[in-house]
């Protein structure tokens, strides 16, 4: 076990850990982000709140119950260069950190006391091989930690190979994800609390699209829970 420790020592020193945000070296029991980056990120209270900026974005589009996102995403912030880094360079790990951390947060919330199972929003098979991930899983095991909660990877899926969204307009992105989704075994979630996990919210198209697709086909109640809002 000694002999462990100074290894790991060892190649610390020839490989530091970075920060995913700012690239500098971490200090001793920094983990993944410097004291620096976590200061100035910007988090958001929606977590306080059974209404906000997330669910108001949601209306008529989706039938929640809450949602939250733990960061607020703009160009060019660090925020972005960590949400690259996790869907793009295979850094999949900082997901799972921040998931945890995220969860932790949302367990001192009223709104999120009866949640019963974790879900992340699949990726269509055909993009996860080809991505090799999907990093919304990672998230939610990270919250499901945090909040001591089970996950389910299975029982829901992405039926449609959809194209990327980035370039389409807000219709089209709706138009895009409708019926992209089914419940494979929606006896997994009737009449349970189910928290919806996905990346990034923008339009919140996709996991609209999948939020109601829960509701509708497994009589479940939904919340979500996004990494960052743009």
């Amino acid at each position: 076990m000694q002999i462990k420790s100074y290894w790991k020592s060892f190649v610390s020193i020839l490989f530091p850990p970075l920060c995913v945000s700012c690239e500098n070296v971490l200090l001793y029991q920094e983990e993944f982000i410097c004291t620096a980056c976590r200061y100035h990120f910007p988090l958001n209270d929606h977590y306080r709140f059974l209404q906000n900026e997330l669910t108001q974005r949601l209306v008529g589009k989706a039938s929640v119950y809450t949602g939250a996102a733990y960061l607020s995403f703009s160009k060019s912030s660090s925020v972005q260069t960590i949400v690259h880094k996790l869907k793009y360079r295979d850094d999949y790990h900082i997901g799972r950190y921040l998931g945890k951390c995220f969860g932790r947060q949302l367990l001192v919330s009223p709104f999120y006391a009866d949640i019963d199972v974790v879900v992340p929003l699949p990726l269509h098979q055909q993009k996860k091989r080809s991505r090799g991930y999907n990093q919304s899983e990672y998230i939610a095991e990270g919250i499901a930690e945090g909040m001591s909660l089970p996950v389910n990877q299975v029982d829901f899926i992405r039926t449609i190979n959809t194209e990327t969204q980035t370039k389409k307009s807000r219709m089209e992105r709706y138009d895009n994800v409708e019926n992209a989704f089914s419940c494979v075994t929606p006896s997994a979630f009737e009449n349970k609390h189910v928290l919806l996990v996905d990346d990034v919210f923008t339009t919140g198209a996709t996991i609209a699209s999948a939020a109601q697709t829960l509701i509708e086909q497994c009589n479940c109640k939904v919340s979500i829970a996004v990494l960052a809002i743009a």
